[in-house]
């Protein structure tokens, strides 16, 4: 079979195209696992210059299900471009990025490949001998082991698939010293040599040119006979020989087909070889010219300009295809079918003899040599039909000072209106006011009592009509303005005054026919209202009545044929003012206190004609003759007579005040200042009597209110905290009981239906001695015999203590200290102890506490070895939550052969793992349990010994020398284990059989396994067996290595293949990268959600 790959040079995805297939041969289409389709010819034998690589085994060579032209991402050379690559026989029906290269990305210029000067590459001028191929193999190897050093092995398993890696063919059976000693400049000397050889590629050859596509086919370069090794680059340009190229595809194939070409363009493309790092330069650059052939579709042809009988037409050029274009054919569509109107060769054509108000439909195609191009879109356009005729001129709605509105009538054959309007004083002739589809317009911002004219003309898409007989219309006159403020004119009398005036400035377009003057009297508490005092055409006027000391003010308005203005501003005139009137009597604003009365009052009913500038009140003494005291001043209408006598009738009254002087006093008012809390009483009398002491007093004064209780408070120092001992209306009272042998603080207080009186003073008392107090801060000590006391010394209550008197309910204590201990108790065991301390007087208060006695220290439990491994111990004491005492354990470790004590475990847990011992080796344990009270005794001393250590699992399992029926396997060496020696055992089995058999034993690190099956596939594994005194010790199994052997081949000798993955069963293709991905995303949501069930189900 060949595969023909299709190379696509535009950003549009490539389609599938037909492929001239030659007799005899089968052409199939098959889409791959990526979704790309491939065409495929199948033919009995190969074509030249389309090797395909010998392969064995089912799929491709590589041993992967990619198609052959994949490239894995190898590093470039430093300066070289990156481009996508291209999949040889794959057209991409995914996203364009994927397998098509952008016209702005990969652009090369030929001179600066791979260091090479100018576009040529080297002439060829190699031989194929014996020498030259030596020498190419020799810098092959050099550049696959330079790779393995510098590269890490692969981590995905599709490129571990891929057998055009040389990643895991290097690793088998190298050695670690082979090419390391090689310097960096003989490896830099090998990649230019390799270089060289691999510029040394012919000019690919271009075949089966049409206008749009050609086939490009090239040949392996000299010298070189593995092609399956290398990748190819094809590089185009159009733009000549020394223009700039762009990469169009690379792949390990031998020809490409390129797709959407220029017609007649001539094009020039060249390959360049790659061989992992390596590059080649291109070869030199191959011509061809795409014939050319007829135009492309035209864009629809656009409306230049219309009448009532023609239509123009343009249209843009048509890409010519390599030929130029001799004309453009117009044609029309009549009674469905389409005909030939017009044809011209430049790019605008005139349609003339078409009817009015007509819709014609076009299509325009392009004509060269070749032939006809395709039709442009169906386009239609209509001609003009007739305008309107002349319109009646405008009619007058409603006229105002400033406006005229204005209406006309809308016929069928009328779109739109304009308006003209005319101002005579202007003279600028008719101007537009307005123009649009409304039928009516408010002509606004003109002049008063002015006239103007109107005319109108219609219009539709077919003309306009002619402009209608003209209209003038007047604007109505509007109001004067206000009249200037009135001023005084001349001195004021006493009883009238004269007043003048300015006319308006704006008189509405007319004449004032007369003015009005209204006059208003100012009162304070509300607006009063204006009175007409003059009506008369001349500006002045003389006013009289009016009222000495009174505020007034004046306005004035005039009147027109347009109406009565607004008023002027007004004048405020004032008259010469007198003192203020007389007040009303004062009243109460509240109820009158013991030493202060508030009272309200009214100003008077006249202030004079001058502002009041304060309010007077005078108070005195009814039962009293003299002058009056001042209590207030100020402007405001109430105030507080304040320094009053409780209960004492006084004489209150107002006056008012302005700038001329002070009005006369008002009518008094009486009133009886209200009842005080009583007098401040005297200190009480204070006397002993038995456990207590006698309080009397005398009465206070009682302000007016009647005496409602005494109230009698102690304090004890220090401090003033005083406490309620008495509260009644009897003048004397017994406290009982009272601190002993303490100054005792007494005062007093009255208390009426007003309030209460302040206190009296202090008096003072000693008390008598009493018993002792209850003994403070008592606390014990215990241990599981004893408990020891300790207290603070109690208040002796004016008697020295003498002793104690401790009672624990099984004996009866006297101390004469603070402190006592008390013997002979039962551990763990509760007691109650009273305390109680005693003087000449008698025993004070009890003092108890509740004490108990602390157990005794446990004793050691028994410590057992659960588990015993060569390097730790694991020891238990105890079932596991048995520990309900919370008792404290401490395990210590002795070895036996330092004899150094040191302890492993102190904790609550019944059980610890003792790590980090030697193999074989005794160690002796002790364990102690510890309590709240202390540490028990420890206990007996218990031995345990380690067992010995199985050797380590063998890392490093290779397998080289592979050949049909034996294979060579080595592996990392094991230090031996004390003075144990390590032998090896290996075993082998069938992949499809999983039965392992024993097939090497000894103390070597290597092997030969033979009689082995050509063509099948193996699982080899090794373990370590330590040689101890006691007997062999095995230790565990490395993982196992899987590896083919090569099928028998009677054509060609059989090719080494390690495989280091998984199985795959015969049959099955081995998984992509994307299901590898698929797989591994899927394991790890289905483990995200078990994790969270179990939590949700350990939380809830």
């Amino acid at each position: 079979p060949m595969t023909v790959p299709m190379v696509s040079t535009n950003s549009s995805p490539p389609i599938a195209m037909p492929v001239q297939v030659p007799h005899g041969h089968v052409v199939q289409q098959i889409v791959d696992e990526s979704g790309t389709l491939r065409h495929v010819i199948l033919s009995p034998q190969h074509p030249p210059l389309l090797p395909i690589p010998q392969h064995f085994g089912a799929g491709n060579p590589s041993g992967s299900t990619q198609p052959q032209g994949f490239y894995p991402g190898a590093a470039l050379p430093h300066g070289y471009p990156p481009f996508n690559a291209l999949q040889p026989g794959v057209l991409s029906h995914g996203p364009p990025q994927d397998n098509w290269v952008s016209p702005d990305q990969n652009i090369y210029d030929i001179s600066r490949l791979s260091g090479c000067p100018g576009h040529s590459p080297p002439p060829h001028s190699f031989h194929k001998d014996e020498r030259s191929q030596r020498q190419f193999n020799k810098l092959k190897k050099k550049l696959e082991q330079k790779q393995l050093r510098d590269t890490t092995p692969p981590l995905s398993p599709r490129k571990e698939l891929n057998g055009n890696s040389r990643k895991g063919v290097g690793s088998v059976g190298t050695s670690e010293d082979g090419e390391e000693s090689s310097s960096l400049h003989d490896e830099e000397e090998d990649i230019i040599g390799l270089t060289d050889l691999l510029g040394n590629i012919k000019p690919p050859e271009v075949s089966e040119i049409s206008s749009r596509t050609a086939l490009l086919q090239w040949s392996v370069p000299p010298q070189l006979e593995n092609p399956q090794d290398l990748n190819y680059e094809v590089l185009l340009s159009d733009r000549g020989k020394e223009g700039k190229y762009k990469s169009i595809y690379s792949g390990e194939a031998l020809s490409c087909r390129i797709e959407d070409l220029r017609p007649g363009t001539e094009y020039f493309v060249c390959v360049s070889a790659r061989l992992d790092q390596a590059v080649g330069c291109p070869s030199l650059p191959a011509p061809f010219l795409t014939p050319p052939c007829k135009p492309d579709a035209p864009p629809a042809p656009k409306l230049a300009s219309r009448t009532r009988n023609s239509i123009s037409l343009k249209w843009l050029a048509a890409a010519d295809n390599g030929s130029h274009i001799d004309h453009y054919v117009v044609e029309w569509e009549t009674n469905g079918a389409w005909t030939e109107i017009a044809k011209s060769k430049s790019k605008h054509a005139l349609i003339p003899k078409l009817q009015p108000a007509t819709k014609y439909t076009f299509r325009l195609a392009a004509v060269n040599q070749f032939g006809k191009s395709d039709f442009s879109p169906v386009v239609w356009y209509q001609t003009c039909d007739s305008p309107p005729p002349q319109p009646l001129p405008p009619s007058l709605s409603q006229a105002t000072p400033n406006s005229l509105s204005l209406y006309w009538t809308a016929r069928p054959q009328d779109d739109e209106f304009t308006l003209q309007m005319e101002d005579p004083e202007s003279r600028h002739g008719f101007l537009a006011v307005y123009s649009g589809r409304e039928t009516s317009y408010v002509c606004s911002g003109l002049r008063r009592n002015a006239s103007y004219k109107f005319r109108l003309k219609s219009q539709n898409e077919d003309g306009s009509s002619r402009w209608s007989d003209e209209a003038s219309y007047t604007t109505l006159p509007g109001r004067p303005g206000p009249p200037g403020k009135p001023q005084l004119k001349g001195k004021m009398h006493l009883h009238s005054l004269r007043l003048r005036w300015d006319p308006p400035n704006d008189k509405g377009g007319a004449v004032v026919t007369g003015y009005a003057v209204d006059i208003m009297k100012c009162h304070k508490d509300s607006p009063g209202e204006y009175e007409r005092v003059y009506s008369g055409a001349t500006p002045m006027c003389n006013i009289d009545r009016l009222e000495p000391g009174t505020v007034y003010q004046v306005r004035v308005s005039c009147e027109g044929p347009g109406g009565i203005s607004d008023f002027s501003e007004p004048t405020v005139i004032a008259t010469e003012p007198i003192c203020p009137g007389q007040c009303q009597p004062p009243r109460l604003h509240g109820k009158p206190k013991a030493h202060q009365i508030p009272i309200k009052w009214n100003p008077p009913s006249s202030d004079g004609g001058s502002p009041i500038t304060e309010m007077e009140v005078g108070v005195r003494r009814t039962d009293e003759e003299g002058p009056l005291t001042t209590a207030y001043k100020g402007l405001d209408n109430e105030c507080v007579v304040t320094e009053l006598n409780p209960h004492t009738s006084y004489s209150l009254t107002v006056r008012a005040v302005n700038r001329v002087g002070a009005g006369p006093w008002s009518a008094p008012l009486d009133v009886i200042s209200g009842p005080a809390v009583p007098v401040r009483p005297q200190p009480p009398l204070l006397a002993h009597i038995p456990q207590g002491v006698a309080v009397t007093w005398s009465t206070p004064r009682d302000n007016g209110s009647p005496l409602t209780q005494y109230i009698v408070q102690m304090a004890t120092p220090p401090g003033d905290n005083y406490s309620q001992v008495y509260c009644g209306l009897a003048q004397q009272c017994e406290v009982k009981p009272v601190p002993p042998a303490t100054l005792c603080l007494f005062r007093l207080q009255a208390t009426n239906s007003i309030g209460a009186s302040e206190w009296s003073d202090v008096n003072t008392i000693l008390s008598e001695a009493g018993v002792p107090g209850a003994v403070v801060g008592l606390k014990g000590n215990p241990t599981p015999s004893s408990i020891t006391l300790s207290w603070g010394e109690p208040a002796d209550h004016g008697d020295p203590v003498t002793h104690y008197t401790i009672d624990s309910g099984e004996s009866l204590v006297t101390a004469t200290l603070t402190s006592c201990t008390i013997e002979n108790l039962q551990p763990a065991t509760t007691y109650r102890i009273r305390v109680r301390a005693v003087n000449n007087v008698g025993s004070g208060a009890v003092s108890s506490v509740r004490i108990t006695t602390l157990p005794l220290p446990p004793q050691p439990p028994q410590l057992t070895c659960n588990t015993a491994g060569h390097n730790y111990l694991k020891l238990r004491w105890g079932a596991p939550n048995s520990n309900t005492n919370n008792h404290v354990f401490t395990v210590a470790m002795t070895s036996q052969n330092s004899n150094r004590r040191s302890i492993v475990y102190e904790g609550t847990s019944t059980s610890c793992k003792v790590s980090r011992l030697q193999e074989q080796t005794s160690y002796n344990f002790t364990i102690m349990a510890a309590n709240t009270t202390g540490k028990g005794p420890e206990s007996e001393v218990y031995t345990f010994t380690t067992v010995i250590a199985p050797p380590p699992p063998v890392k490093g399992l290779k397998v080289s020398n592979i050949s049909h029926r034996s294979c060579h396997l080595d592996w990392a060496a094991l230090r031996p284990q004390g003075n144990d020696s390590i032998e090896y055992n290996v075993q082998c089995a069938r992949l499809r059989e999983q039965t392992y058999k024993q097939v090497y034993h000894g103390a070597d690190h290597s092997c030969e396994v033979k009689d082995l099956d050509a063509g099948a596939e193996y699982l080899v594994r090794v373990c370590a067996i330590r040689q101890s005194p006691r007997g062999p010790i095995e230790g565990p199994y490395s993982s196992p290595l899987n590896f083919s052997t090569p099928p028998v081949h009677h054509d060609t000798p059989p090719q080494q293949t390690v495989r280091m993955h998984h199985h795959q069963t015969g049959g099955r293709r081995p998984l992509t990268d994307q299901q590898w991905a698929g797989i591994i995303l899927s394991g790890f949501i289905v483990l995200a959600v078990l994790c969270a069930m179990l939590i949700a189900h350990t939380i809830y």
